[in-house]
């Protein structure tokens, strides 16, 4: 047994110790940890249950894939990343977990993390042993900007808990069925490329970018400010060029339009995650209630045109014309 099986042994039991433990605490946490940002999800048990669980099943796919390609890579039996690709969008959604409790918030993104790290140590130590240089690199970077998110997203969500930040962009019910049934036509695509034999397709965040900038875009019409809506487009640009190069590589088998991909995709990524920390900030966010006064405002200078128009019109219909 080499080492590379005995660390994902270690990492097998390692995550199997953290699910037991984080679900422990969410099932003997009390209501008001478990409470909602929003009232009407209050009542919603499973749905809590469910954006709680999902980023976990999610990286757990990621360890699978991982162990699956590094044990299986002489095979070539065609999967390498399908399951860890399709469930990396709830990764990225676990900003929005619905917990009130700074204890069990701290907890849950550091174990999410992680899980993580461990799947990119398990890239990077792989490919050490092969001398590849560009994805020693590549995963190298992938694991210095989720450290740079974690460490963001714990001040966001922990220690600025009082300091008016908050989730504008929360997931709600509909979200989730939503994901989901992209997901269904997403993979009547993408599975026949996953499974091609002469494809090496690791884990790739593409499709959940793709659910991810429909999912921000609904809230486009709450953005105040340049950055944070010139975010969202470059973010939409950035990940519509990731696929046509991964497409345009799979087609031609070219290595350059898979470099360029994955460059695209390491992009997309930050600019995701710079979505994710504005919208803890009100300052990019027409509130409801300027929202309003910007609606009466909007309604009373219509209602004022309308009057001054129609005073002119009768004053005009008075005149006598010869």
């Amino acid at each position: 047994m080499d080492y590379v099986h005995i660390f994902f042994y270690i990492t097998g039991y390692f995550t199997s110790l953290i699910f037991v433990f984080t679900c422990h605490l969410i099932m003997h946490s009390t209501d008001s940890d478990e409470s909602l940002a929003f009232q009407n999800r209050a009542d919603d048990r499973f749905f809590v249950i469910t954006t709680l669980i999902l980023p976990f099943v999610a990286q757990g796919a990621y360890l699978f894939d991982v162990y699956y390609y590094h044990t299986h890579s002489a095979l070539s039996t065609g999967y390498e990343g399908l399951l860890s690709s399709i469930l990396s969008v709830f990764v990225y959604l676990q900003y929005s977990v619905p917990l009130r409790s700074r204890y069990l918030l701290f907890f849950y993104h550091l174990f999410l993390w992680i899980l993580s790290e461990i799947g990119t140590i398990g890239h990077i130590i792989f490919y050490s042993k092969k001398d590849d240089i560009f994805h020693i690199v590549l995963y190298s970077i992938w694991a210095t900007i989720d450290l740079i998110y974690f460490v963001c997203l714990i001040y966001c969500r922990v220690f600025s808990k009082h300091r008016g930040l908050r989730v504008f962009m929360p997931i709600e019910q509909e979200h989730l069925f939503h994901f989901i049934s992209r997901l269904e036509i997403i993979l009547a695509i993408f599975i026949p490329v996953f499974l091609d034999t002469r494809l090496i397709t690791l884990t790739r965040d593409n499709i959940a970018f793709y659910i991810l900038f429909d999912f921000f875009a609904e809230s486009y019409h709450c953005f105040r400010g340049v950055t944070i809506k010139a975010t969202l487009y470059i973010f939409v640009v950035t990940v519509t060029a990731s696929v046509a190069t991964e497409w345009i590589h799979i087609v031609n088998h070219e290595k350059k339009y898979e470099i360029a991909s994955l460059i695209l995709e390491l992009i997309a990524a930050c600019l995701c995650y710079s979505l994710i920390m504005m919208q803890f900030f009100p300052s990019n966010f027409i509130t409801p209630k300027k929202r309003h006064v910007k609606k009466v405002l909007s309604t009373s200078l219509t209602t004022q045109m309308s009057d001054n128009y129609t005073d002119d019109v009768n004053s005009q219909t008075s005149v006598c014309y010869f």
